[in-house]
């Protein structure tokens, strides 16, 4: 299902990291975090037509890079719970406010 390389138009998304090395496969967890968060409607789109839910769930799981919304809205799309997230037991154990969203 994973397609052999991420969209050019993407690239600004991925300015910290070498674009033409990323992986799909094992990068995927950085690929799907970074595009919902940095790349828009687009981003997300491609996200879903490039991986599974449980693909997307596991990534909303492991990864702290999110922002309020963004892990917000993953966990209510996927019905996580906040303790099973990275990015939530990382703002809790930093004092950060967001632990109340």
């Amino acid at each position: 299902m994973v397609t052999a390389k991420i969209p050019e138009k993407f690239r600004p998304c991925f300015w910290d990291a070498d674009f033409d090395k990323l992986d799909l496969e094992e990068n995927k967890d950085f690929i799907i975090t970074r595009l919902y968060v940095k790349g828009g409607l687009n981003g997300i789109d491609w996200v879903h037509d490039q991986y599974s839910d449980e693909e997307i769930k596991d990534a909303a799981r492991k990864r702290r890079a999110l922002n309020p919304i963004v892990a917000n809205y993953l966990r209510k799309k996927y019905h996580l719970k906040k303790q099973d997230m990275a990015y939530y037991r990382m703002a809790q154990s930093s004092g950060r406010e967001f632990w109340e969203y």
